[in-house]
């Protein structure tokens, strides 16, 4: 079955990511760890694959599984593992859910309609990204590759016949725009980027794009010379830096490495604005309380337009909805391809008998032309029941087909990729989610000696979040991050 757990900024608040995110590029390995480990304890593998998705607004880990309840519990352990913060904390952040809400969401994100920017272009990439590394490392299944294929295809539908908010541009150029709308404009303005990466890049292009004439690079990592080489600006050093904030009208930070840009590197600056546009903050937070200094941050980049008026959001979701139901429809499909299969194996199996029998009556020239009449005569005859069968398949009625064709000619056939039976969704009993639940109401609590051991929280950086603070963030007040309220109800709109 398929399955997915999610955490974004819809449902948390960015520090609560920041942490959830810690080491996220460890998360197959651990999860491949944390299985193996069940597995020599005697439990049997319950994840054939999974693709891990990281930004800086989600955490999101689609899987090809069997049992639900305890693939969930694994990927929440893992997750403890790699962020360092208590298990029950990482089940507070996630939400969960099997079948047909997963491809709906994951063609929604693909496309930009749950992004902060609604309708950036940025989100397909780093989805294909996360889907390409996870084929490369094998983590794939025939099920998630469908899956992700068709969420591809989704984005570039939606991206050319109902663009919608950003209409594909990135999340930089919007940030660029409200700095430059702030700012009254580029010319004679000084610019410092904080950063060497993507997003680096992408703010770059788009300052030249509008004409800023004087673009400096700063890089924590001390990658600025070749990156200012390769751009055609002036990089900046260590003892440069104090200057070039004082001197800069537009601050980029980018860099993601963590703080590095300090309160006192911004006294005497004057009017300054700062794009914090990192999800692992390169701004020490004094920054923001400082006279002077405007920072927008990720999550101020939301369009001031009510995107529930756009005509094309309509279109949009129409579009989503065809592509889950061809996933749908695909997934219905293949689970008829063994009994295909095992038919035409029987069928030619029986010809190639019949063929060597009359290649000993006759041979040469006509043992080959009635070879291939036998053969095109099989093609046509079986054209008809396979056509049938798919047509059976995609209005839910696979087994129905395979049951018939057993009575009718005897060939013991089945029917793969069984559906997810609900009341085995998990060992223990517990009922499968209807939509998105909340992660911790999906697993049954567990002994302390069962917990998998978290990493030392010191190990994360130092603007990292304690499991306390995380709790009293993510719980907002007493409401779930991921969707619930006090009465306990999902909120599937996220």
């Amino acid at each position: 079955m398929l399955a997915a757990l999610r955490a974004s900024h819809e449902h948390l608040d960015l520090e609560v990511l920041d942490a959830l995110t810690r080491a996220a590029d460890a998360l197959p390995a651990v999860i491949e760890e944390i299985q193996s480990e069940r597995t020599a304890a005697g439990a049997a593998p319950v994840i054939a694959g999974e693709v891990v998705i990281s930004t800086c607004n989600r955490l999101e880990i689609y899987l090809d599984t069997d049992r639900f309840h305890e693939s969930v519990d694994l990927v929440l352990d893992a997750v403890a593992r790699t962020s360092g913060l208590d298990r029950e904390v990482v089940a507070l952040c996630f939400d969960a859910a099997m079948d047909a809400p997963v491809p709906q969401h994951l063609y929604e994100v693909t496309s930009g309609l749950r992004s902060l920017v609604l309708g950036e272009a940025e989100i397909a990439g780093q989805v294909r990204q996360s889907y390409e590394a996870a084929r490369r490392e094998g983590r794939t299944t025939s099920m998630l590759h469908d899956l992700f294929q068709h969420g591809f295809r989704c984005a570039k539908s939606v991206a050319t016949q109902a663009p919608v908010g950003a209409a594909g541009r990135s999340g930089a150029a919007v940030a660029v725009d409200r700095a430059e709308v702030a700012l009254g404009g580029f010319a004679g303005r000084r610019v410092l980027i904080v950063g060497t990466g993507a997003y680096a890049r992408l703010g770059l292009a788009e300052l030249m794009r509008r004409g800023a004439p004087d673009v400096r690079v700063y890089s924590p990592s001390g990658r600025a010379a070749g990156f200012a080489a390769r751009h055609g600006v002036e990089s900046v050093e260590q003892d440069g830096l104090e200057a070039a904030i004082r001197e800069a009208d537009l601050v980029l930070a980018c860099s993601g490495r963590g703080t590095s840009l300090f309160p006192e590197l911004f006294l005497g600056a004057g009017s300054t604005i700062v794009l914090d546009l990192a999800l692992h903050s390169d701004l020490h937070p004094l920054v923001r309380h400082l006279k002077g200094i405007t920072v927008l941050g990720l999550a101020d980049l939301k369009l001031d337009t009510d995107a529930q008026d756009d005509p094309a959001l309509a279109t949009a979701r129409g579009l989503v909805a065809e592509n889950v139901e061809a996933f749908r429809v695909q997934q219905e499909v293949r689970r008829i391809d063994p009994a295909m299969a095992a038919m035409r194996r029987e069928v030619f199996e029986a010809a190639d008998g019949e063929i060597d029998r009359l290649r000993r009556d006759v041979s040469g020239e006509t043992a080959d032309q009635l070879e291939r009449a036998v053969r095109r005569i099989l093609a046509k005859a079986m054209h008809q029941p396979a056509e049938r069968a798919r047509r059976l398949a995609e209005t839910g009625y696979a087994d129905a087909y395979v049951e018939a064709f057993h009575t009718i000619f005897g060939i013991d056939i089945s029917a793969g990729q069984e559906r997810a039976d609900p009341a085995a969704a998990g060992a223990d009993g517990a009922p499968a989610p209807a939509g998105w639940m909340r992660a911790d109401r999906t697993v049954p609590p567990r002994s302390p000696e069962l917990r998998a051991p978290a990493a030392p929280v010191e190990e994360l950086a130092m603007a990292s979040l304690s499991a306390s603070d995380i709790a009293r963030v993510a719980l907002r007040g007493g409401q779930c991050p991921a969707g619930f309220g006090p009465s306990g109800t999902a909120d599937d709109k996220g």
